[in-house]
């Protein structure tokens, strides 16, 4: 009787959980679409639509990765409106926030104020970002089994990099048109209107997910120094703080290299893009099979020195050998899902069930701040020193993040078999 009413127990379990992930693939999806079109092509686009310098575009393209140092602060929300309540809200609001952008090309402003809207709008979707992000981990550490992380997160990455692969060529396409037809501001415009749609359709399928009723621990200030205090997850954030420099550096830089150094347009940079993603498509899933079975860090370890090796053939391309490019897209397709999802599941395995939002939300901050502060250093040397130069020093940090990889521990914090429960 015991085992028959254990089967009915787990069976009512096993239907919130199936819908609940079915709708979080569906959320996945749709917020590739959001986040493709204000995306780097976009921001791009509207960097020429505006005649903005590279520092200006290095500024927009750290604007989300500089609001993660909002991530500590962002654990008194989720713990004061619960995890789905502060992710759904914060997310719809931020989602919503940049579509006056779509009105800008039609009205009569200078080009100053037009600037100064779009930093401005962008820097508030990007901050909501943040302070949804952190809630979503939280929720989602708490959702999904740790048995199942891996898995599941593989296969989820792999469908939405469909959808960002298939909406970057649209998106490309879009662009290209309307700047061959001298209405790329009328093409911006839809886009910020499709943004907000896609939005629209996140918002209904993250209502549609289950709330387990885990219940949060509300940081106090103290608390804001536990994961650094942590010796073995410290090594993480070191290896969070390295390889946000090296992205952050080649990031703001790698759209306008391609355009101006290599003579490619816009179809070029979203083609490099869905190269690496098609690979990702196929690869990611095994990554997280792999991850379950081996543990993040022998994934991140091999997957971070793949990568960093790969990058240099950005030094060596020219406009005679930009099939180098294709070269890097084709590792970096291989790796990068690896290395992403090591990334992902390892503050989630390492931190105390209570303290999840505290440990993901260390993580996530120390490297979006480094990815931003990188990304505005690299624009603003973009005029004074060569682009081959900067994308060097890429090479280099990406190096040294492999080489903080190694001292990883996979059991830093908690023990990775199970859940443990925090000592008071």
């Amino acid at each position: 009787m015991r085992f028959w009413t254990s089967r009915r127990r787990r069976a009512r379990a096993v239907g919130p959980l199936r819908a609940s992930l079915a709708a979080c693939t569906g959320e996945g999806l749709a917020a590739e679409i959001v986040g493709a079109c204000f995306g780097n092509a976009v921001l791009t686009a509207w960097a020429v639509e505006l005649g903005a310098s590279p520092l200006l575009l290095g500024v927009l393209w750290g604007l989300p990765y500089f609001g993660q140092v909002f991530q500590l602060p962002a654990l008194r929300l989720t713990s004061h409106l619960g995890r789905k309540r502060a992710a759904v809200l914060t997310h719809t609001l931020g989602r919503q926030v940049t579509l006056p952008i779509a009105v800008l090309p039609f009205v009569d402003v200078s080009v100053d104020a037009k600037r100064a809207l779009v930093v401005g709008l962008f820097a508030a979707s990007s901050l909501l970002a943040v302070l949804g992000h952190n809630a979503w981990l939280a929720w989602m550490g708490e959702l999904v089994p740790a048995r199942m992380r891996g898995s599941y997160f593989g296969r989820r990455t792999a469908v939405c990099t469909i959808v960002a692969t298939l909406a970057s060529l649209l998106i490309a396409s879009t662009l290209d048109a309307g700047r061959h037809r001298g209405s790329l501001g009328v093409a911006l415009a839809i886009l910020m209107i499709a943004r907000s749609l896609a939005g629209a359709v996140t918002t209904v399928l993250m209502l549609r997910q289950h709330d387990p009723t885990t219940p949060t621990v509300a940081p106090c200030v103290r608390d804001f120094a536990r994961p650094f205090a942590d010796r073995g997850f410290r090594v993480l954030l070191t290896y969070r703080a390295a390889w946000g420099i090296a992205t952050g550096i080649a990031a703001s830089l790698s759209a306008i290299y391609m355009l101006r150094a290599l003579g490619l347009g816009f179809m070029g940079v979203a083609l490099y893009s869905a190269g690496v993603a098609a690979l990702r498509v196929v690869t990611t899933p095994l990554w997280g099979r792999t991850l379950d079975r081996t543990g993040g860090r022998r994934v991140l370890v091999a997957c971070s020195f793949g990568a960093a090796m790969c990058s240099l053939a950005w030094v060596f391309a020219t406009q005679g050998s930009a099939w180098l490019i294709g070269v890097d897209a084709v590792v970096s397709g291989l790796l990068l899902g690896g290395q992403e999802l090591a990334v992902f599941t390892l503050p989630l395995a390492a931190a105390p069930s209570a303290r999840r939002p505290l440990y993901a939300a260390a993580s996530v901050m120390v490297g979006g701040v480094a990815y931003g502060g990188a990304s505005v250093a690299a624009g603003a040397l973009a005029d004074s020193i060569p682009l081959r130069a900067v994308l060097v020093a890429a090479v280099g940090w990406r190096l040294l993040a492999a080489l903080v990889a190694t001292g990883v521990d996979d059991a830093a914090g908690p023990a990775r078999a199970g859940e443990r429960v925090e000592r008071a």
